[in-house]
């Protein structure tokens, strides 16, 4: 880890980590196993749309982000260029459900796939 230390105007020390970095963290694991899971979940998520006869094909450039920020909303918004606060307006949500998305502990609709797919200029079908 190679956290960032900033100092308010108060003088209160500020730590700035990567997503990556900080969900391991929390789970008290190592970046490494945090990506270990990461990629667990895309293969799973990859063999069961595959056995369902729908695999999307999704370019590597895409997979390196999501590789990297452990999700594909989070690769999505990122390829664009937006911050969380800027997409969540797109989607009509606040920032915090928005994260709860990217960290998994809400679903994404089909709506909302649609209209990440259409702000981004990802396909639908990688957000999966």
């Amino acid at each position: 880890m190679k956290p960032q230390f900033i100092e308010t105007e108060a003088g209160d020390e500020l730590v700035v980590l990567t997503r990556r970095e900080y969900d391991a963290l929390l789970l008290g694991e190592n970046a490494e196993a945090a990506e270990d899971r990461a990629v667990a979940r895309l293969t799973d998520a990859y063999l069961a749309e595959e056995e369902a006869g729908r695999v999307a094909s999704v370019p590597f450039w895409f997979v390196e982000l999501v590789m990297t920020h452990g999700s594909p909303v989070t690769a999505a918004r990122k390829h664009h260029g937006c911050t969380q606060i800027e997409l969540a307006q797109v989607l009509d949500i606040s920032q915090g459900h928005l994260s709860d998305i990217e960290r998994g502990r809400r679903q994404l609709s089909d709506i909302q796939r649609t209209q990440i797919a259409a702000h981004t200029g990802v396909g639908a079908d990688w957000l999966v």
